[in-house]
């Protein structure tokens, strides 16, 4: 049986308005600012998941804007079938708490760590859906700015949503935003190592583009079971990225031409050549991308489908 999960938001009446309100379960993951957990509302019955956000930590890692942000667009972004939804904020006097659907299905990063690649078609599919998420939010004028495999989840239905928007900013289309220069301390670079686009490491601005960036980084890794400039520490991958160091393994794994011709476009070091640069069409019209339905893509066959017998399973998820 799958979880029972609110298919909308819930009334007013129904409104949660302490963590007292629901029985938490099990951990399901933990990040650098929060954990998340699995929790049954007890007088529906139905499935969350609570991200649990300790205010001192928060506060300790400037990580308060962050938290605003990610309430404020999380409950814009209901209508979006590819985007995590928020049903319910509230707060005790030391943590902050926000209760999300519960997709069932893991991640990407566990759904790849487990199966070492992914069949193109099986790739092409997932990266049609994090195209038509991207859109919403782009077109929203929010960028997600932390765009991974960690944050791409699977729902019931073998559907990918979009989450973890707490590096977002709203309103930064359309304008610059400096980041930490080369002399500031590395670990105050926004986002995880592997997907930054140059420009996010250089400080020398950052829109839209950083999403495609990240795009491109994921479908090299969707196809070849590792990013592309993965390497033993975050200095050598900051080297790998602006050097662009990009290796096809032709010997290894083939690629069709498409593929490559996507992910090689998407990799331009040069944001303003970069493809996505025109917007979420110019992405979705590459040959690669041919043949999708781009208003059908709910109804299309997916290749995995959650087995959830137990209700109360997080065997999807990988424990980190």
């Amino acid at each position: 049986m799958s979880p029972r999960i609110p298919a909308v938001v819930p009334s007013s009446r129904t409104r949660a308005s302490s963590i007292k309100d629901f029985k938490v379960i099990k951990p399901i993951s933990k990040g650098a600012f929060g954990s998340v957990y699995l929790a049954k509302k007890i007088t529906t019955g139905d499935y969350y998941a609570i991200k649990v956000l300790k205010k001192s930590d928060m506060v300790a890692k400037n990580q308060v804007t962050n938290v605003k942000a990610e309430r404020m667009i999380l409950m814009t972004q209901t209508d979006s079938e590819f985007v995590v939804k928020l049903f319910y904020t509230f707060q005790s006097k030391d943590y902050l708490y926000l209760v999300m659907e519960y997709l069932p299905g893991g991640d990407c990063a566990a759904l790849v760590k487990n199966l070492g690649g992914l069949p193109e078609d099986w790739a092409k599919r997932y990266i049609a859906e994090v195209i038509v998420g991207l859109n919403h939010l782009h077109g929203a004028g929010i960028i997600h700015r932390d765009l991974k495999p960690d944050n791409l989840l699977i729902d019931s239905k073998g559907h990918l949503k979009l989450t973890d928007f707490g590096l977002s900013r709203i309103g930064l289309l359309g304008r610059q935003t400096q980041l930490p220069t080369a002399e500031t301390p590395q670990q105050h670079f926004v986002g995880t190592p592997d997907y930054l686009a140059p420009e996010s490491i250089l400080g020398v601005g950052m829109d839209a583009g950083v999403d495609w960036w990240a795009l491109g980084v994921i479908a090299y890794e969707f196809l070849y079971g590792i990013p592309p400039f993965h390497d033993e520490t975050p200095e050598k991958v900051f080297e790998n990225i602006l050097s662009r160091k990009l290796e096809w393994h032709e010997d290894l794994i083939e690629i069709s031409p498409e593929a490559r011709d996507f992910i090689d476009r998407l990799l331009v070091s040069d944001s303003s050549r970069r493809l996505g640069v025109k917007g979420a069409e110019e992405v979705k019209s590459h040959p690669f991308l041919d043949g999708v339905d781009w208003d059908n893509l709910l109804l299309q066959p997916v290749d995995f489908v959650p087995q959830v017998n137990d209700p109360e399973s997080t065997d999807y998820f990988d424990p980190r």
